[in-house]
């Protein structure tokens, strides 16, 4: 009895594999005939003719690649804006942000070590401060000018844990416009917050203005720098506006 199973189980393996074997043949023979037919159509064709398939072929794969890279652009720059990069900034890059001395230059490569360290950025209005702050951030880190900041709180205190737990946790923070505030108790400890928590999660911060450290020191107190302990840069040439 139990030969029988075995021998009527593999019958029916055989004819599934003989039906398969069959099915897959008259494929591959109806492919290769569909395929012979469209050539001896195509071979057909008066060579005129073939040149415009063939032309509008290629527009249609050059608008297909015109499509996929315009919505890869609009996908990285609504990312760029979450990031809190403005439209002015779009294009600002490493390459195009003009080190034609020395000292900006190395001002430059000391921006790019913001992923290791603390930095506090002094320097006038058109120093490209900002320029060089908006390609950190297309590389991933978080730009906020304080001022934003501080007004995002207010109009929300609901929200403020979010909005320390958010500024607290990225990977990379910049804080622009140091020093265009008052240095109340409510932006003293809120900024506090946010560098306390940077600090316990060993994430790194820079802060950019047109203020020295002292005069940030004067506004917002020694804590904040003693946890950040920065290396600062000063930018001290002459406005490129």
């Amino acid at each position: 009895m139990a030969m029988e199973n075995v021998k009527r189980t593999s019958d029916s393996i055989n004819s599934l594999m003989a039906e398969w074997k069959e099915r897959q043949e008259k494929f591959e023979r109806e492919e290769a005939e569909r395929i012979a037919k469209e050539q001896a159509e195509w071979d057909a064709l008066p060579e005129e003719e073939k040149q415009r398939i063939l032309a509008e072929r290629e527009q249609e794969i050059l608008e297909q690649e015109r499509k996929r890279a315009e919505e890869k652009k609009e996908k990285q720059i609504l990312e760029w804006k979450k990031r809190g990069i403005p439209p002015r900034y779009l294009e600002a890059t490493w390459d195009n942000w003009i080190a034609d001395t020395p000292e900006k230059n190395e001002a430059k490569e000391k921006f790019k070590k913001a992923w290791n360290k603390n930095l506090f950025i002094v320097g006038g209005n058109g120093t490209g401060k900002t320029h060089l702050a908006m390609c950190l951030a297309k590389d991933g880190a978080t730009y906020c000018p304080m001022p934003e900041l501080f007004r995002s709180v207010r109009e929300n205190m609901d929200n403020e844990q979010k909005i320390i737990d958010e500024y607290g946790e990225c990977k990379l923070l910049i804080l622009d416009e140091a020093g265009r505030q008052k240095g109340s108790d409510f932006e003293r400890n809120l900024l506090f917050e946010i560098i306390d928590k940077r600090w316990n999660n060993m994430l790194p911060t820079t802060i950019i203005g047109n203020i020295d450290k002292q005069e940030f020191v004067n506004l917002y107190g020694s804590a904040i720098v003693d946890r950040l302990r920065p290396e600062t840069i000063v930018l001290n040439w002459r406005s490129k506006r």
